[in-house]
């Protein structure tokens, strides 16, 4: 039984394959932690990943914005392409249905990896996800969809999420936490945040349903780095107001988010 693994990226400018770097250090960590309970080294067809690339829907109406407004600065540039994304990521009653294509594009990675298993055979492979930021929304709607409308393909079982600088409990708003209790149930969801970072927040506490269907918000601290310098950087930015938003793309070079994917994998 093989690991199909789809990767969902969160809000900002994005490029297809950007994310090729953090999926490779996963593998070569899933590699590793295999080894080291002694079992021998899997071969590729044990690791299958597959991006599920969304920004090129919403990034061109975000382009012509910042043209026509004449507005510049970093700040504003960034409110554009990131809240920019929030409020494209829309449901809405009348064209354009950027929700609907972002959808279909999630559902269309998880169709690629059901035919990859298909291909080796695979009758029983897993399927892990792994969102950031508002691909961790994006994932979850999507899953939701999937399950509810019994549209998962029938290879794949959903066996992990995890997720990572995710605002789902903000959504929670939208309907109120009293009410926002249908959350997908995989087996294992697994939620990593940072105190510093102002997108994040934990899931568990949010009310009894969400805290039976997560299993574990890991509170990072600064941090996490291969390298001693950046660690230092790190700390130093987390305790500035504002600045600390940094923090929103330090999941993927944290060794402790790596290792703790790479173990629930391999285990």
């Amino acid at each position: 039984m093989g690991h199909y693994i789809a990767f969902v990226h969160g809000i900002g400018e994005q490029q297809p394959g950007s994310y090729h770097d953090f999926g490779e250090r996963l593998r070569v960590a899933f590699e590793g932690e295999v080894q080291r309970a002694g079992k021998p080294k899997p071969t590729p067809g044990k690791f299958v990943w597959e991006e599920a690339y969304w920004a090129d829907i919403t990034q061109p109406d975000q382009q012509e914005m910042k043209s026509k407004v004449g507005m510049g600065g970093r700040l504003r540039q960034f409110m554009i392409g990131s809240l920019g994304d929030v409020v494209a990521y829309s449901k809405l009653p009348y064209p354009p249905d950027k929700y609907g294509e972002i959808q279909k594009r999630f559902a269309d990675t998880i169709l690629k990896l059901s035919q990859q298993a298909q291909r080796t055979s695979d009758t029983q492979a897993s399927l892990t996800v792994i969102a950031h930021s508002l691909g961790s929304v994006i994932a979850s709607d999507g899953l939701y969809d999937l399950t509810k409308n019994n549209a998962l393909p029938p290879n794949l079982t959903l066996d992990r999420f995890f997720t990572m600088g995710s605002p789902i409990a903000l959504y929670g708003l939208r309907y109120g936490l009293a009410n926002f209790v249908k959350p997908i149930r995989p087996k294992l969801w697994v939620n990593f945040f940072y105190p510093q970072d102002l997108i994040a927040f934990p899931l568990k506490s949010l009310n009894a349903a969400y805290a039976s269907a997560v299993s574990e918000d890991v509170h990072l601290s600064p941090g996490g780095s291969s390298n001693l310098l950046s660690d230092m950087a790190r700390r130093l930015i987390a305790v500035l107001p504002l600045v600390g938003i940094a923090s929103h793309s330090w999941y993927f070079s944290d060794r402790r988010v790596i290792k703790k994917i790479a173990g629930v994998l391999a285990r």
